[in-house]
């Protein structure tokens, strides 16, 4: 869907780890977003992507972040993207249905609109697929399909969520000065000027506001997000540490190096982060980390023949930690096999999944 590389859009900072693959997010992460000119500070939740039947105990816990996010905001983000739908039979969507809480409705991905055409001659993807939230397609309750044009997708969520305030196509990956992206922050900055960044995403969608709406300016921006004192000081990003981004960044390589489905067998361990301190000779952060897999065969995908695909890892991971850090950093990885560790709930609570 892109929640991560939205996060970073928003926020204007490289924050999460973003990559092709679903699923790439497995923690709750908190992105701070202040503005002292305006008084405004929001919080935001990047969480895992939704998993409708968590096949292992470290799926659970990435739902309960997730059930969380949800208990604790005051208004939902929903990122969808343009051939997403929602899970038949979700629990989670049901009660987002019955919630009294602001929701807004992003579109993203819309770059990929021009792809596909109505025949379903070009890709896959193209095949028109429906389903109902309650699995009985012939009750007619709540059906939908998967949609190919940004009108309909956006008519398709204003009937999936009726009284969602705005529902804004972007392609978050374009960066901060999407026409999107700057939309939906000033809408939930209160301004200024949310009617101009608007207009510059050109003639209303049929469905983008609620019925009756023509437009949105500063004044609705403005009842979205409840008035509080700041929860956290004017030049807080997050309240993780680096020592964890540090993981993120390294896992986030396995991501782009690794084949289709390793990844997500793989965890990420940070045994030394020791940062150079005053009157040392060189300025270079040593980071020493594990890469945890759950059979022997896994690690010897991971480590590559002559050990040249986990210095191919390294390489860019390092890479990475340097530009994420600002300072020089040397990276050595291990890989060891923790059998069977995304079913354990101890070594779980561990690695922070589970409480």
């Amino acid at each position: 869907m892109g929640k991560s590389t939205l996060l970073n859009a928003l926020l204007e900072e490289t924050l999460c780890t973003a990559t092709h693959r679903p699923q790439t997010t497995r923690h709750a992460i908190l992105g701070i977003l202040t503005s002292l000119e305006q008084k405004v500070q929001i919080c935001f939740k990047d969480t895992p992507g939704v998993i409708g039947d968590p096949a292992y105990k470290l799926q659970e816990g990435m739902m309960e972040a997730v059930q969380g996010a949800f208990r604790d905001s005051d208004a939902i983000l929903v990122v969808t993207d343009m051939f997403s739908t929602p899970i038949p039979d979700d629990v989670l969507f049901k009660k987002l249905r019955m919630s009294n809480k602001k929701k807004i409705v992003v579109i993203n991905k819309i770059d990929l609109a021009e792809r596909v055409n109505r025949d379903g001659n070009t890709d896959k993807n193209d095949r028109k697929e429906i389903s109902t939230i309650n699995g009985e397609q012939d009750s007619g309750v709540f059906s939908y399909e998967k949609t190919l044009t940004v009108q309909d997708a956006v008519i398709q969520w204003r009937e999936l969520l009726p009284d969602a305030i705005a529902i804004i196509p972007m392609t978050a990956s374009n960066g901060p000065r999407d026409v999107g992206v700057v939309a939906l922050r000033k809408l939930l900055m209160g301004g200024p000027d949310v009617l101009a960044a608007f207009r510059d995403l050109g003639r209303p969608l049929v469905g983008m506001y609620l019925p009756g709406v023509k437009y949105l300016d500063d004044t609705e921006a403005l009842g979205i997000i409840p008035k509080s004192p700041p929860l956290y000081d004017y030049d807080t990003l997050t309240d993780r540490t680096e020592r964890f981004f540090a993981s993120e960044i390294i896992r986030g390589a396995l991501f782009t190096k690794l084949g289709k489905e390793l990844p997500y067998c793989c965890e990420v361990r940070i045994d030394e982060f020791r940062e150079p301190k005053p009157g040392d000779a060189k300025s270079v952060t040593r980071i020493r980390a594990t890469v945890c897999v759950e059979r022997e065969s896994q690690k010897g995908i991971v480590v590559g023949k002559g050990g040249v695909k986990i210095k191919d890892i390294g390489v860019e991971a390092r890479e990475k930690l340097e530009e994420f850090l600002q300072t020089k950093v040397f990276l050595n990885l291990d890989v060891k096999v923790d059998k069977d560790w995304r079913r354990d709930e101890k070594k779980l609570k561990a690695f922070g999944y589970l409480k």
